[in-house]
């Protein structure tokens, strides 16, 4: 689930994405490793949590696109 793959990459700190980096995209790939750098030198106490679908309904950001 996309949850997972946001829990899995905050976890080992990088990004494991499949789209390649193109001039179109290249400001989200800037904002990729800012947020990869940010986990690298800092910490965080709060938890991860998995978007349970079953309760709270689509995650709003999916904007209908499942």
């Amino acid at each position: 689930s996309d949850s997972m793959n946001a829990i899995k990459w905050v976890a080992k700190k990088k990004c494991n994405t499949k789209l390649e980096q193109s001039e179109r995209n290249k400001p989200l790939f800037e904002l990729v490793v800012r947020a990869e750098m940010w986990l690298q030198n800092n910490s965080y106490q709060n938890p991860i949590l998995k978007w349970e679908t079953k309760q709270w309904g689509e995650i709003p950001a999916d904007f209908g696109r499942k």
